[in-house]
């Protein structure tokens, strides 16, 4: 901007001015600044953390609708922890202390499968075994019903339904008339079930007296060979299951057996939770429970417990760091323990405004948004920064100057703008952690411009007065010295002539 005229130079943006009717009465602007942090300061005991990952999904997903349907309807979840096992009895033993747990619904495991059955069910296997020892290698030939004896069957048959059907609506009108009340639903599905077979009972004897005699013979000698065909191949399949001795692991399908042995014998228990694993109550429970059988128990709701207590820690101890770390740098720079205090009121009263609005808002923390708090902390300490830093160039009373205003606005709009956009994801996680950072972005912003500078200018009322004092004496010594009385000069004042300058 060195060559360039001074007209025609960006101007600052008057933001500082918009500022200054408060600044003019500190006191109401200190009291409008923090009446809300007092408010909001209540909030804070209404916030909580939710560690419910099932929470940060998109309730759109099909997984997330059927996860919680199978939580509403039958109260269990998907998740399961892992056991492993040396041996089939170490497996039994620790089935049965599974199963006694109360926050345990079921195991699953394949080593059950291979022992020894019960004696009577051995005895019933091997009568059957012996039973279907010889089967026919086909089935024997069905001979050819008579056409006529099909027909009367088919009349009796209908005459009886008619009968049935007539017995049942006369006890149906009697029952009406002794009680007073209608035929109960099971009663009425009776009667229109018998009505429905006796129509179609009705149905077959007119198809039986349209046909002839030869093709009634073929069509129900037909059907009677493939029942009897259909019916050796069922018994051959139950010959064939009808093994008295007990499975072996060695029988299972390889595609069950690799998920639950090990190529070195050890065996796998999976462990299902009574109720909503989601929910960190029971999680713990749970844990807590099957570590009890076995500590080295491992799966889904292990690792997430676990990850999650850890994760909430580190976010305590990284808060604590970063405050020690920012404390120490603002030292270093300020070289003042109250201008580092100062630097900081920005993100302490905005934080408890934002964990505030959290709370009232029934807005929790989670997993997600907890990562975008060290940013706040940093947004927050910069506009605290820039605000003291101004105070400490300022000689008078300090004045919140337009530069200062508008660097701390266009930073923190430009942040809200960006992780504001986050609000409109379908996944919860990503919305909630751009909602947090705004928000708390937005209370270190109105903090910073309002608070901050109130109580500057209250610091800074003695040095204003010591000021104007100062001044008021220095002029007063100024026209003493250099400014001689009227009355005492006989002679007026010497005009000064402006000097031509020529230009070469």
């Amino acid at each position: 901007d060195q060559g360039r005229e001074a007209s025609r130079l960006p101007t600052i943006l008057p933001l500082g001015d918009l500022f200054q009717p408060l600044q003019r009465h500190p006191v109401l602007s200190l009291i409008i600044g923090m009446a809300p942090v007092v408010f909001l300061a209540g909030g804070i005991f209404w916030l909580e953390f939710d560690q419910n990952l099932l929470n940060l999904q998109s309730p759109r997903l099909e997984s997330v609708r059927l996860e919680h349907e199978l939580i509403e309807r039958a109260d269990q979840s998907v998740w399961f922890a892992l056991s492993m096992a040396r041996d089939v009895e170490e497996v039994q033993r620790r089935k049965a202390a599974f199963a006694k747990l109360p926050t345990v619904d079921r195991v699953e495991e394949v080593a059950s499968l291979a022992a020894a059955s019960d004696p009577a069910e051995t005895a019933a296997i091997e009568r059957i075994s012996k039973r279907l020892a010889f089967l026919p290698v086909e089935s024997p030939a069905i001979a050819e019903p008579s056409a006529a004896r099909l027909r009367a069957v088919a009349e009796e048959l209908r005459e009886r339904l008619k009968r049935i059907v007539g017995q049942l609506n006369q006890a149906a009108r009697d029952g009406a008339a002794l009680s007073g009340a209608d035929p109960t639903e099971s009663t009425r599905s009776e009667m229109k079930g018998l009505r429905t077979a006796g129509e179609a009972a009705d149905a077959l004897v007119a198809r039986l007296h349209s046909m002839p005699d030869e093709q009634v013979e073929l069509r129900i000698g037909e059907f009677q060979q493939r029942a009897a065909n259909e019916l050796l191949d069922r018994l051959r399949q139950l010959r064939a299951a009808a093994n008295p001795e007990p499975p072996a692991l060695a029988d299972l399908p390889e595609s069950i057996a690799h998920r639950f042995v090990g190529k070195r014998g050890t065996h796998l228990l999976r462990i299902y939770a009574a109720g909503n694993v989601w929910d960190m109550d029971r999680l713990t429970e749970f844990v807590r429970d099957i570590e009890s059988v076995d500590p080295r128990v491992t799966g889904h709701p292990v690792q997430t417990f676990y990850a999650s207590r850890q994760m909430q820690r580190s976010y305590v101890h990284a808060a604590i760091y970063a405050l020690l770390a920012v404390a120490i740098t603002l030292m270093l720079d300020f070289r003042s323990i109250r201008s580092s205090l100062l630097a900081m009121i920005p993100v302490g009263l905005g934080m408890i405004q934002l964990f505030g609005l959290l709370g009232i808002m029934g807005m929790p923390l989670n997993p997600a948004n907890l990562i975008v708090l060290p940013l706040i902390l940093g947004i927050g300490i910069d506009d605290g920064v820039h605000v003291v830093h101004e105070f400490r160039n300022q000689k008078g009373r300090y004045r919140l100057g337009n530069a200062t205003a508008t660097a701390i606005v266009i930073t923190s709009a430009t942040t809200m703008i960006g992780f504001g956009c986050m609000m409109f994801a379908e996944h919860r996680g990503i919305r909630s952690l751009g909602q947090v950072l705004t928000l708390g972005v937005f209370c270190c912003l109105v903090t910073s411009l309002v608070v901050l500078p109130a109580i500057l200018r209250l610091l800074t009322a003695r040095r204003e007065e010591v000021g104007n004092a100062e001044s008021s004496e220095l002029k007063s010594q100024v026209d003493d010295e250099n400014c001689p009385r009227v009355e005492e000069s006989s002679n007026p004042p010497e005009r000064i002539q402006p000097r031509r300058v020529s230009r070469s």
